[in-house]
């Protein structure tokens, strides 16, 4: 996980967090498709498909740790300046915390599917937040690896 907001965040910590629900998520009986997960160090897409590759993975998902805002803004960081996530609704973007994900196919640059999920900062909990939106997070990679696909012709 990249963190590109102000909160405070344990990248590794929150990697755990999102294998552990993954692995919970693991089987679905509405599914035939079983999920494995597998964690990788690197944190680039250009670190993490040869990773992913070696350890005989066909995905592998980007996690990035945002600042949302109410309007269009942007969120820079170590590797570039990308939109922020915008929150719709009543919620203060000052006590909420964002997550968002890439799921990319091993040897394919194109992206499967991206998102964002979010969690309320209560009793400034950072922490607490950032698990509550990574477990919202692997509920949506779990439903989007499991959708039926068109094969591709890359």
């Amino acid at each position: 996980m990249t963190n590109r907001s102000r909160r405070l965040a344990m990248p590794a910590w929150e990697r755990n967090q999102l294998m552990r629900e993954l692995q919970r998520l693991r089987a679905d009986r509405k599914s035939s498709i079983v999920l494995e997960a597998v964690s990788l160090e690197a944190t680039s897409r250009e670190d993490a498909s040869p990773e992913a590759e070696k350890k005989g993975c066909q995905y592998f998902v980007l996690t990035t740790l945002l600042d949302p805002s109410r309007g269009p803004g942007i969120s820079g960081g170590p590797d570039g300046v990308q939109p922020a996530p915008v929150i719709i609704g009543n919620a203060n973007p000052n006590q909420t915390l964002a997550i968002g994900f890439t799921i990319l196919q091993v040897g394919n640059p194109r992206t499967l599917a991206e998102g964002t999920s979010t969690a309320p900062v209560e009793d400034n909990n950072d922490i607490r937040a950032a698990d509550e939106a990574m477990r919202l997070v692997a509920h949506r990679i779990a439903s989007e690896l499991r959708k039926d696909r068109p094969p591709s012709f890359d």
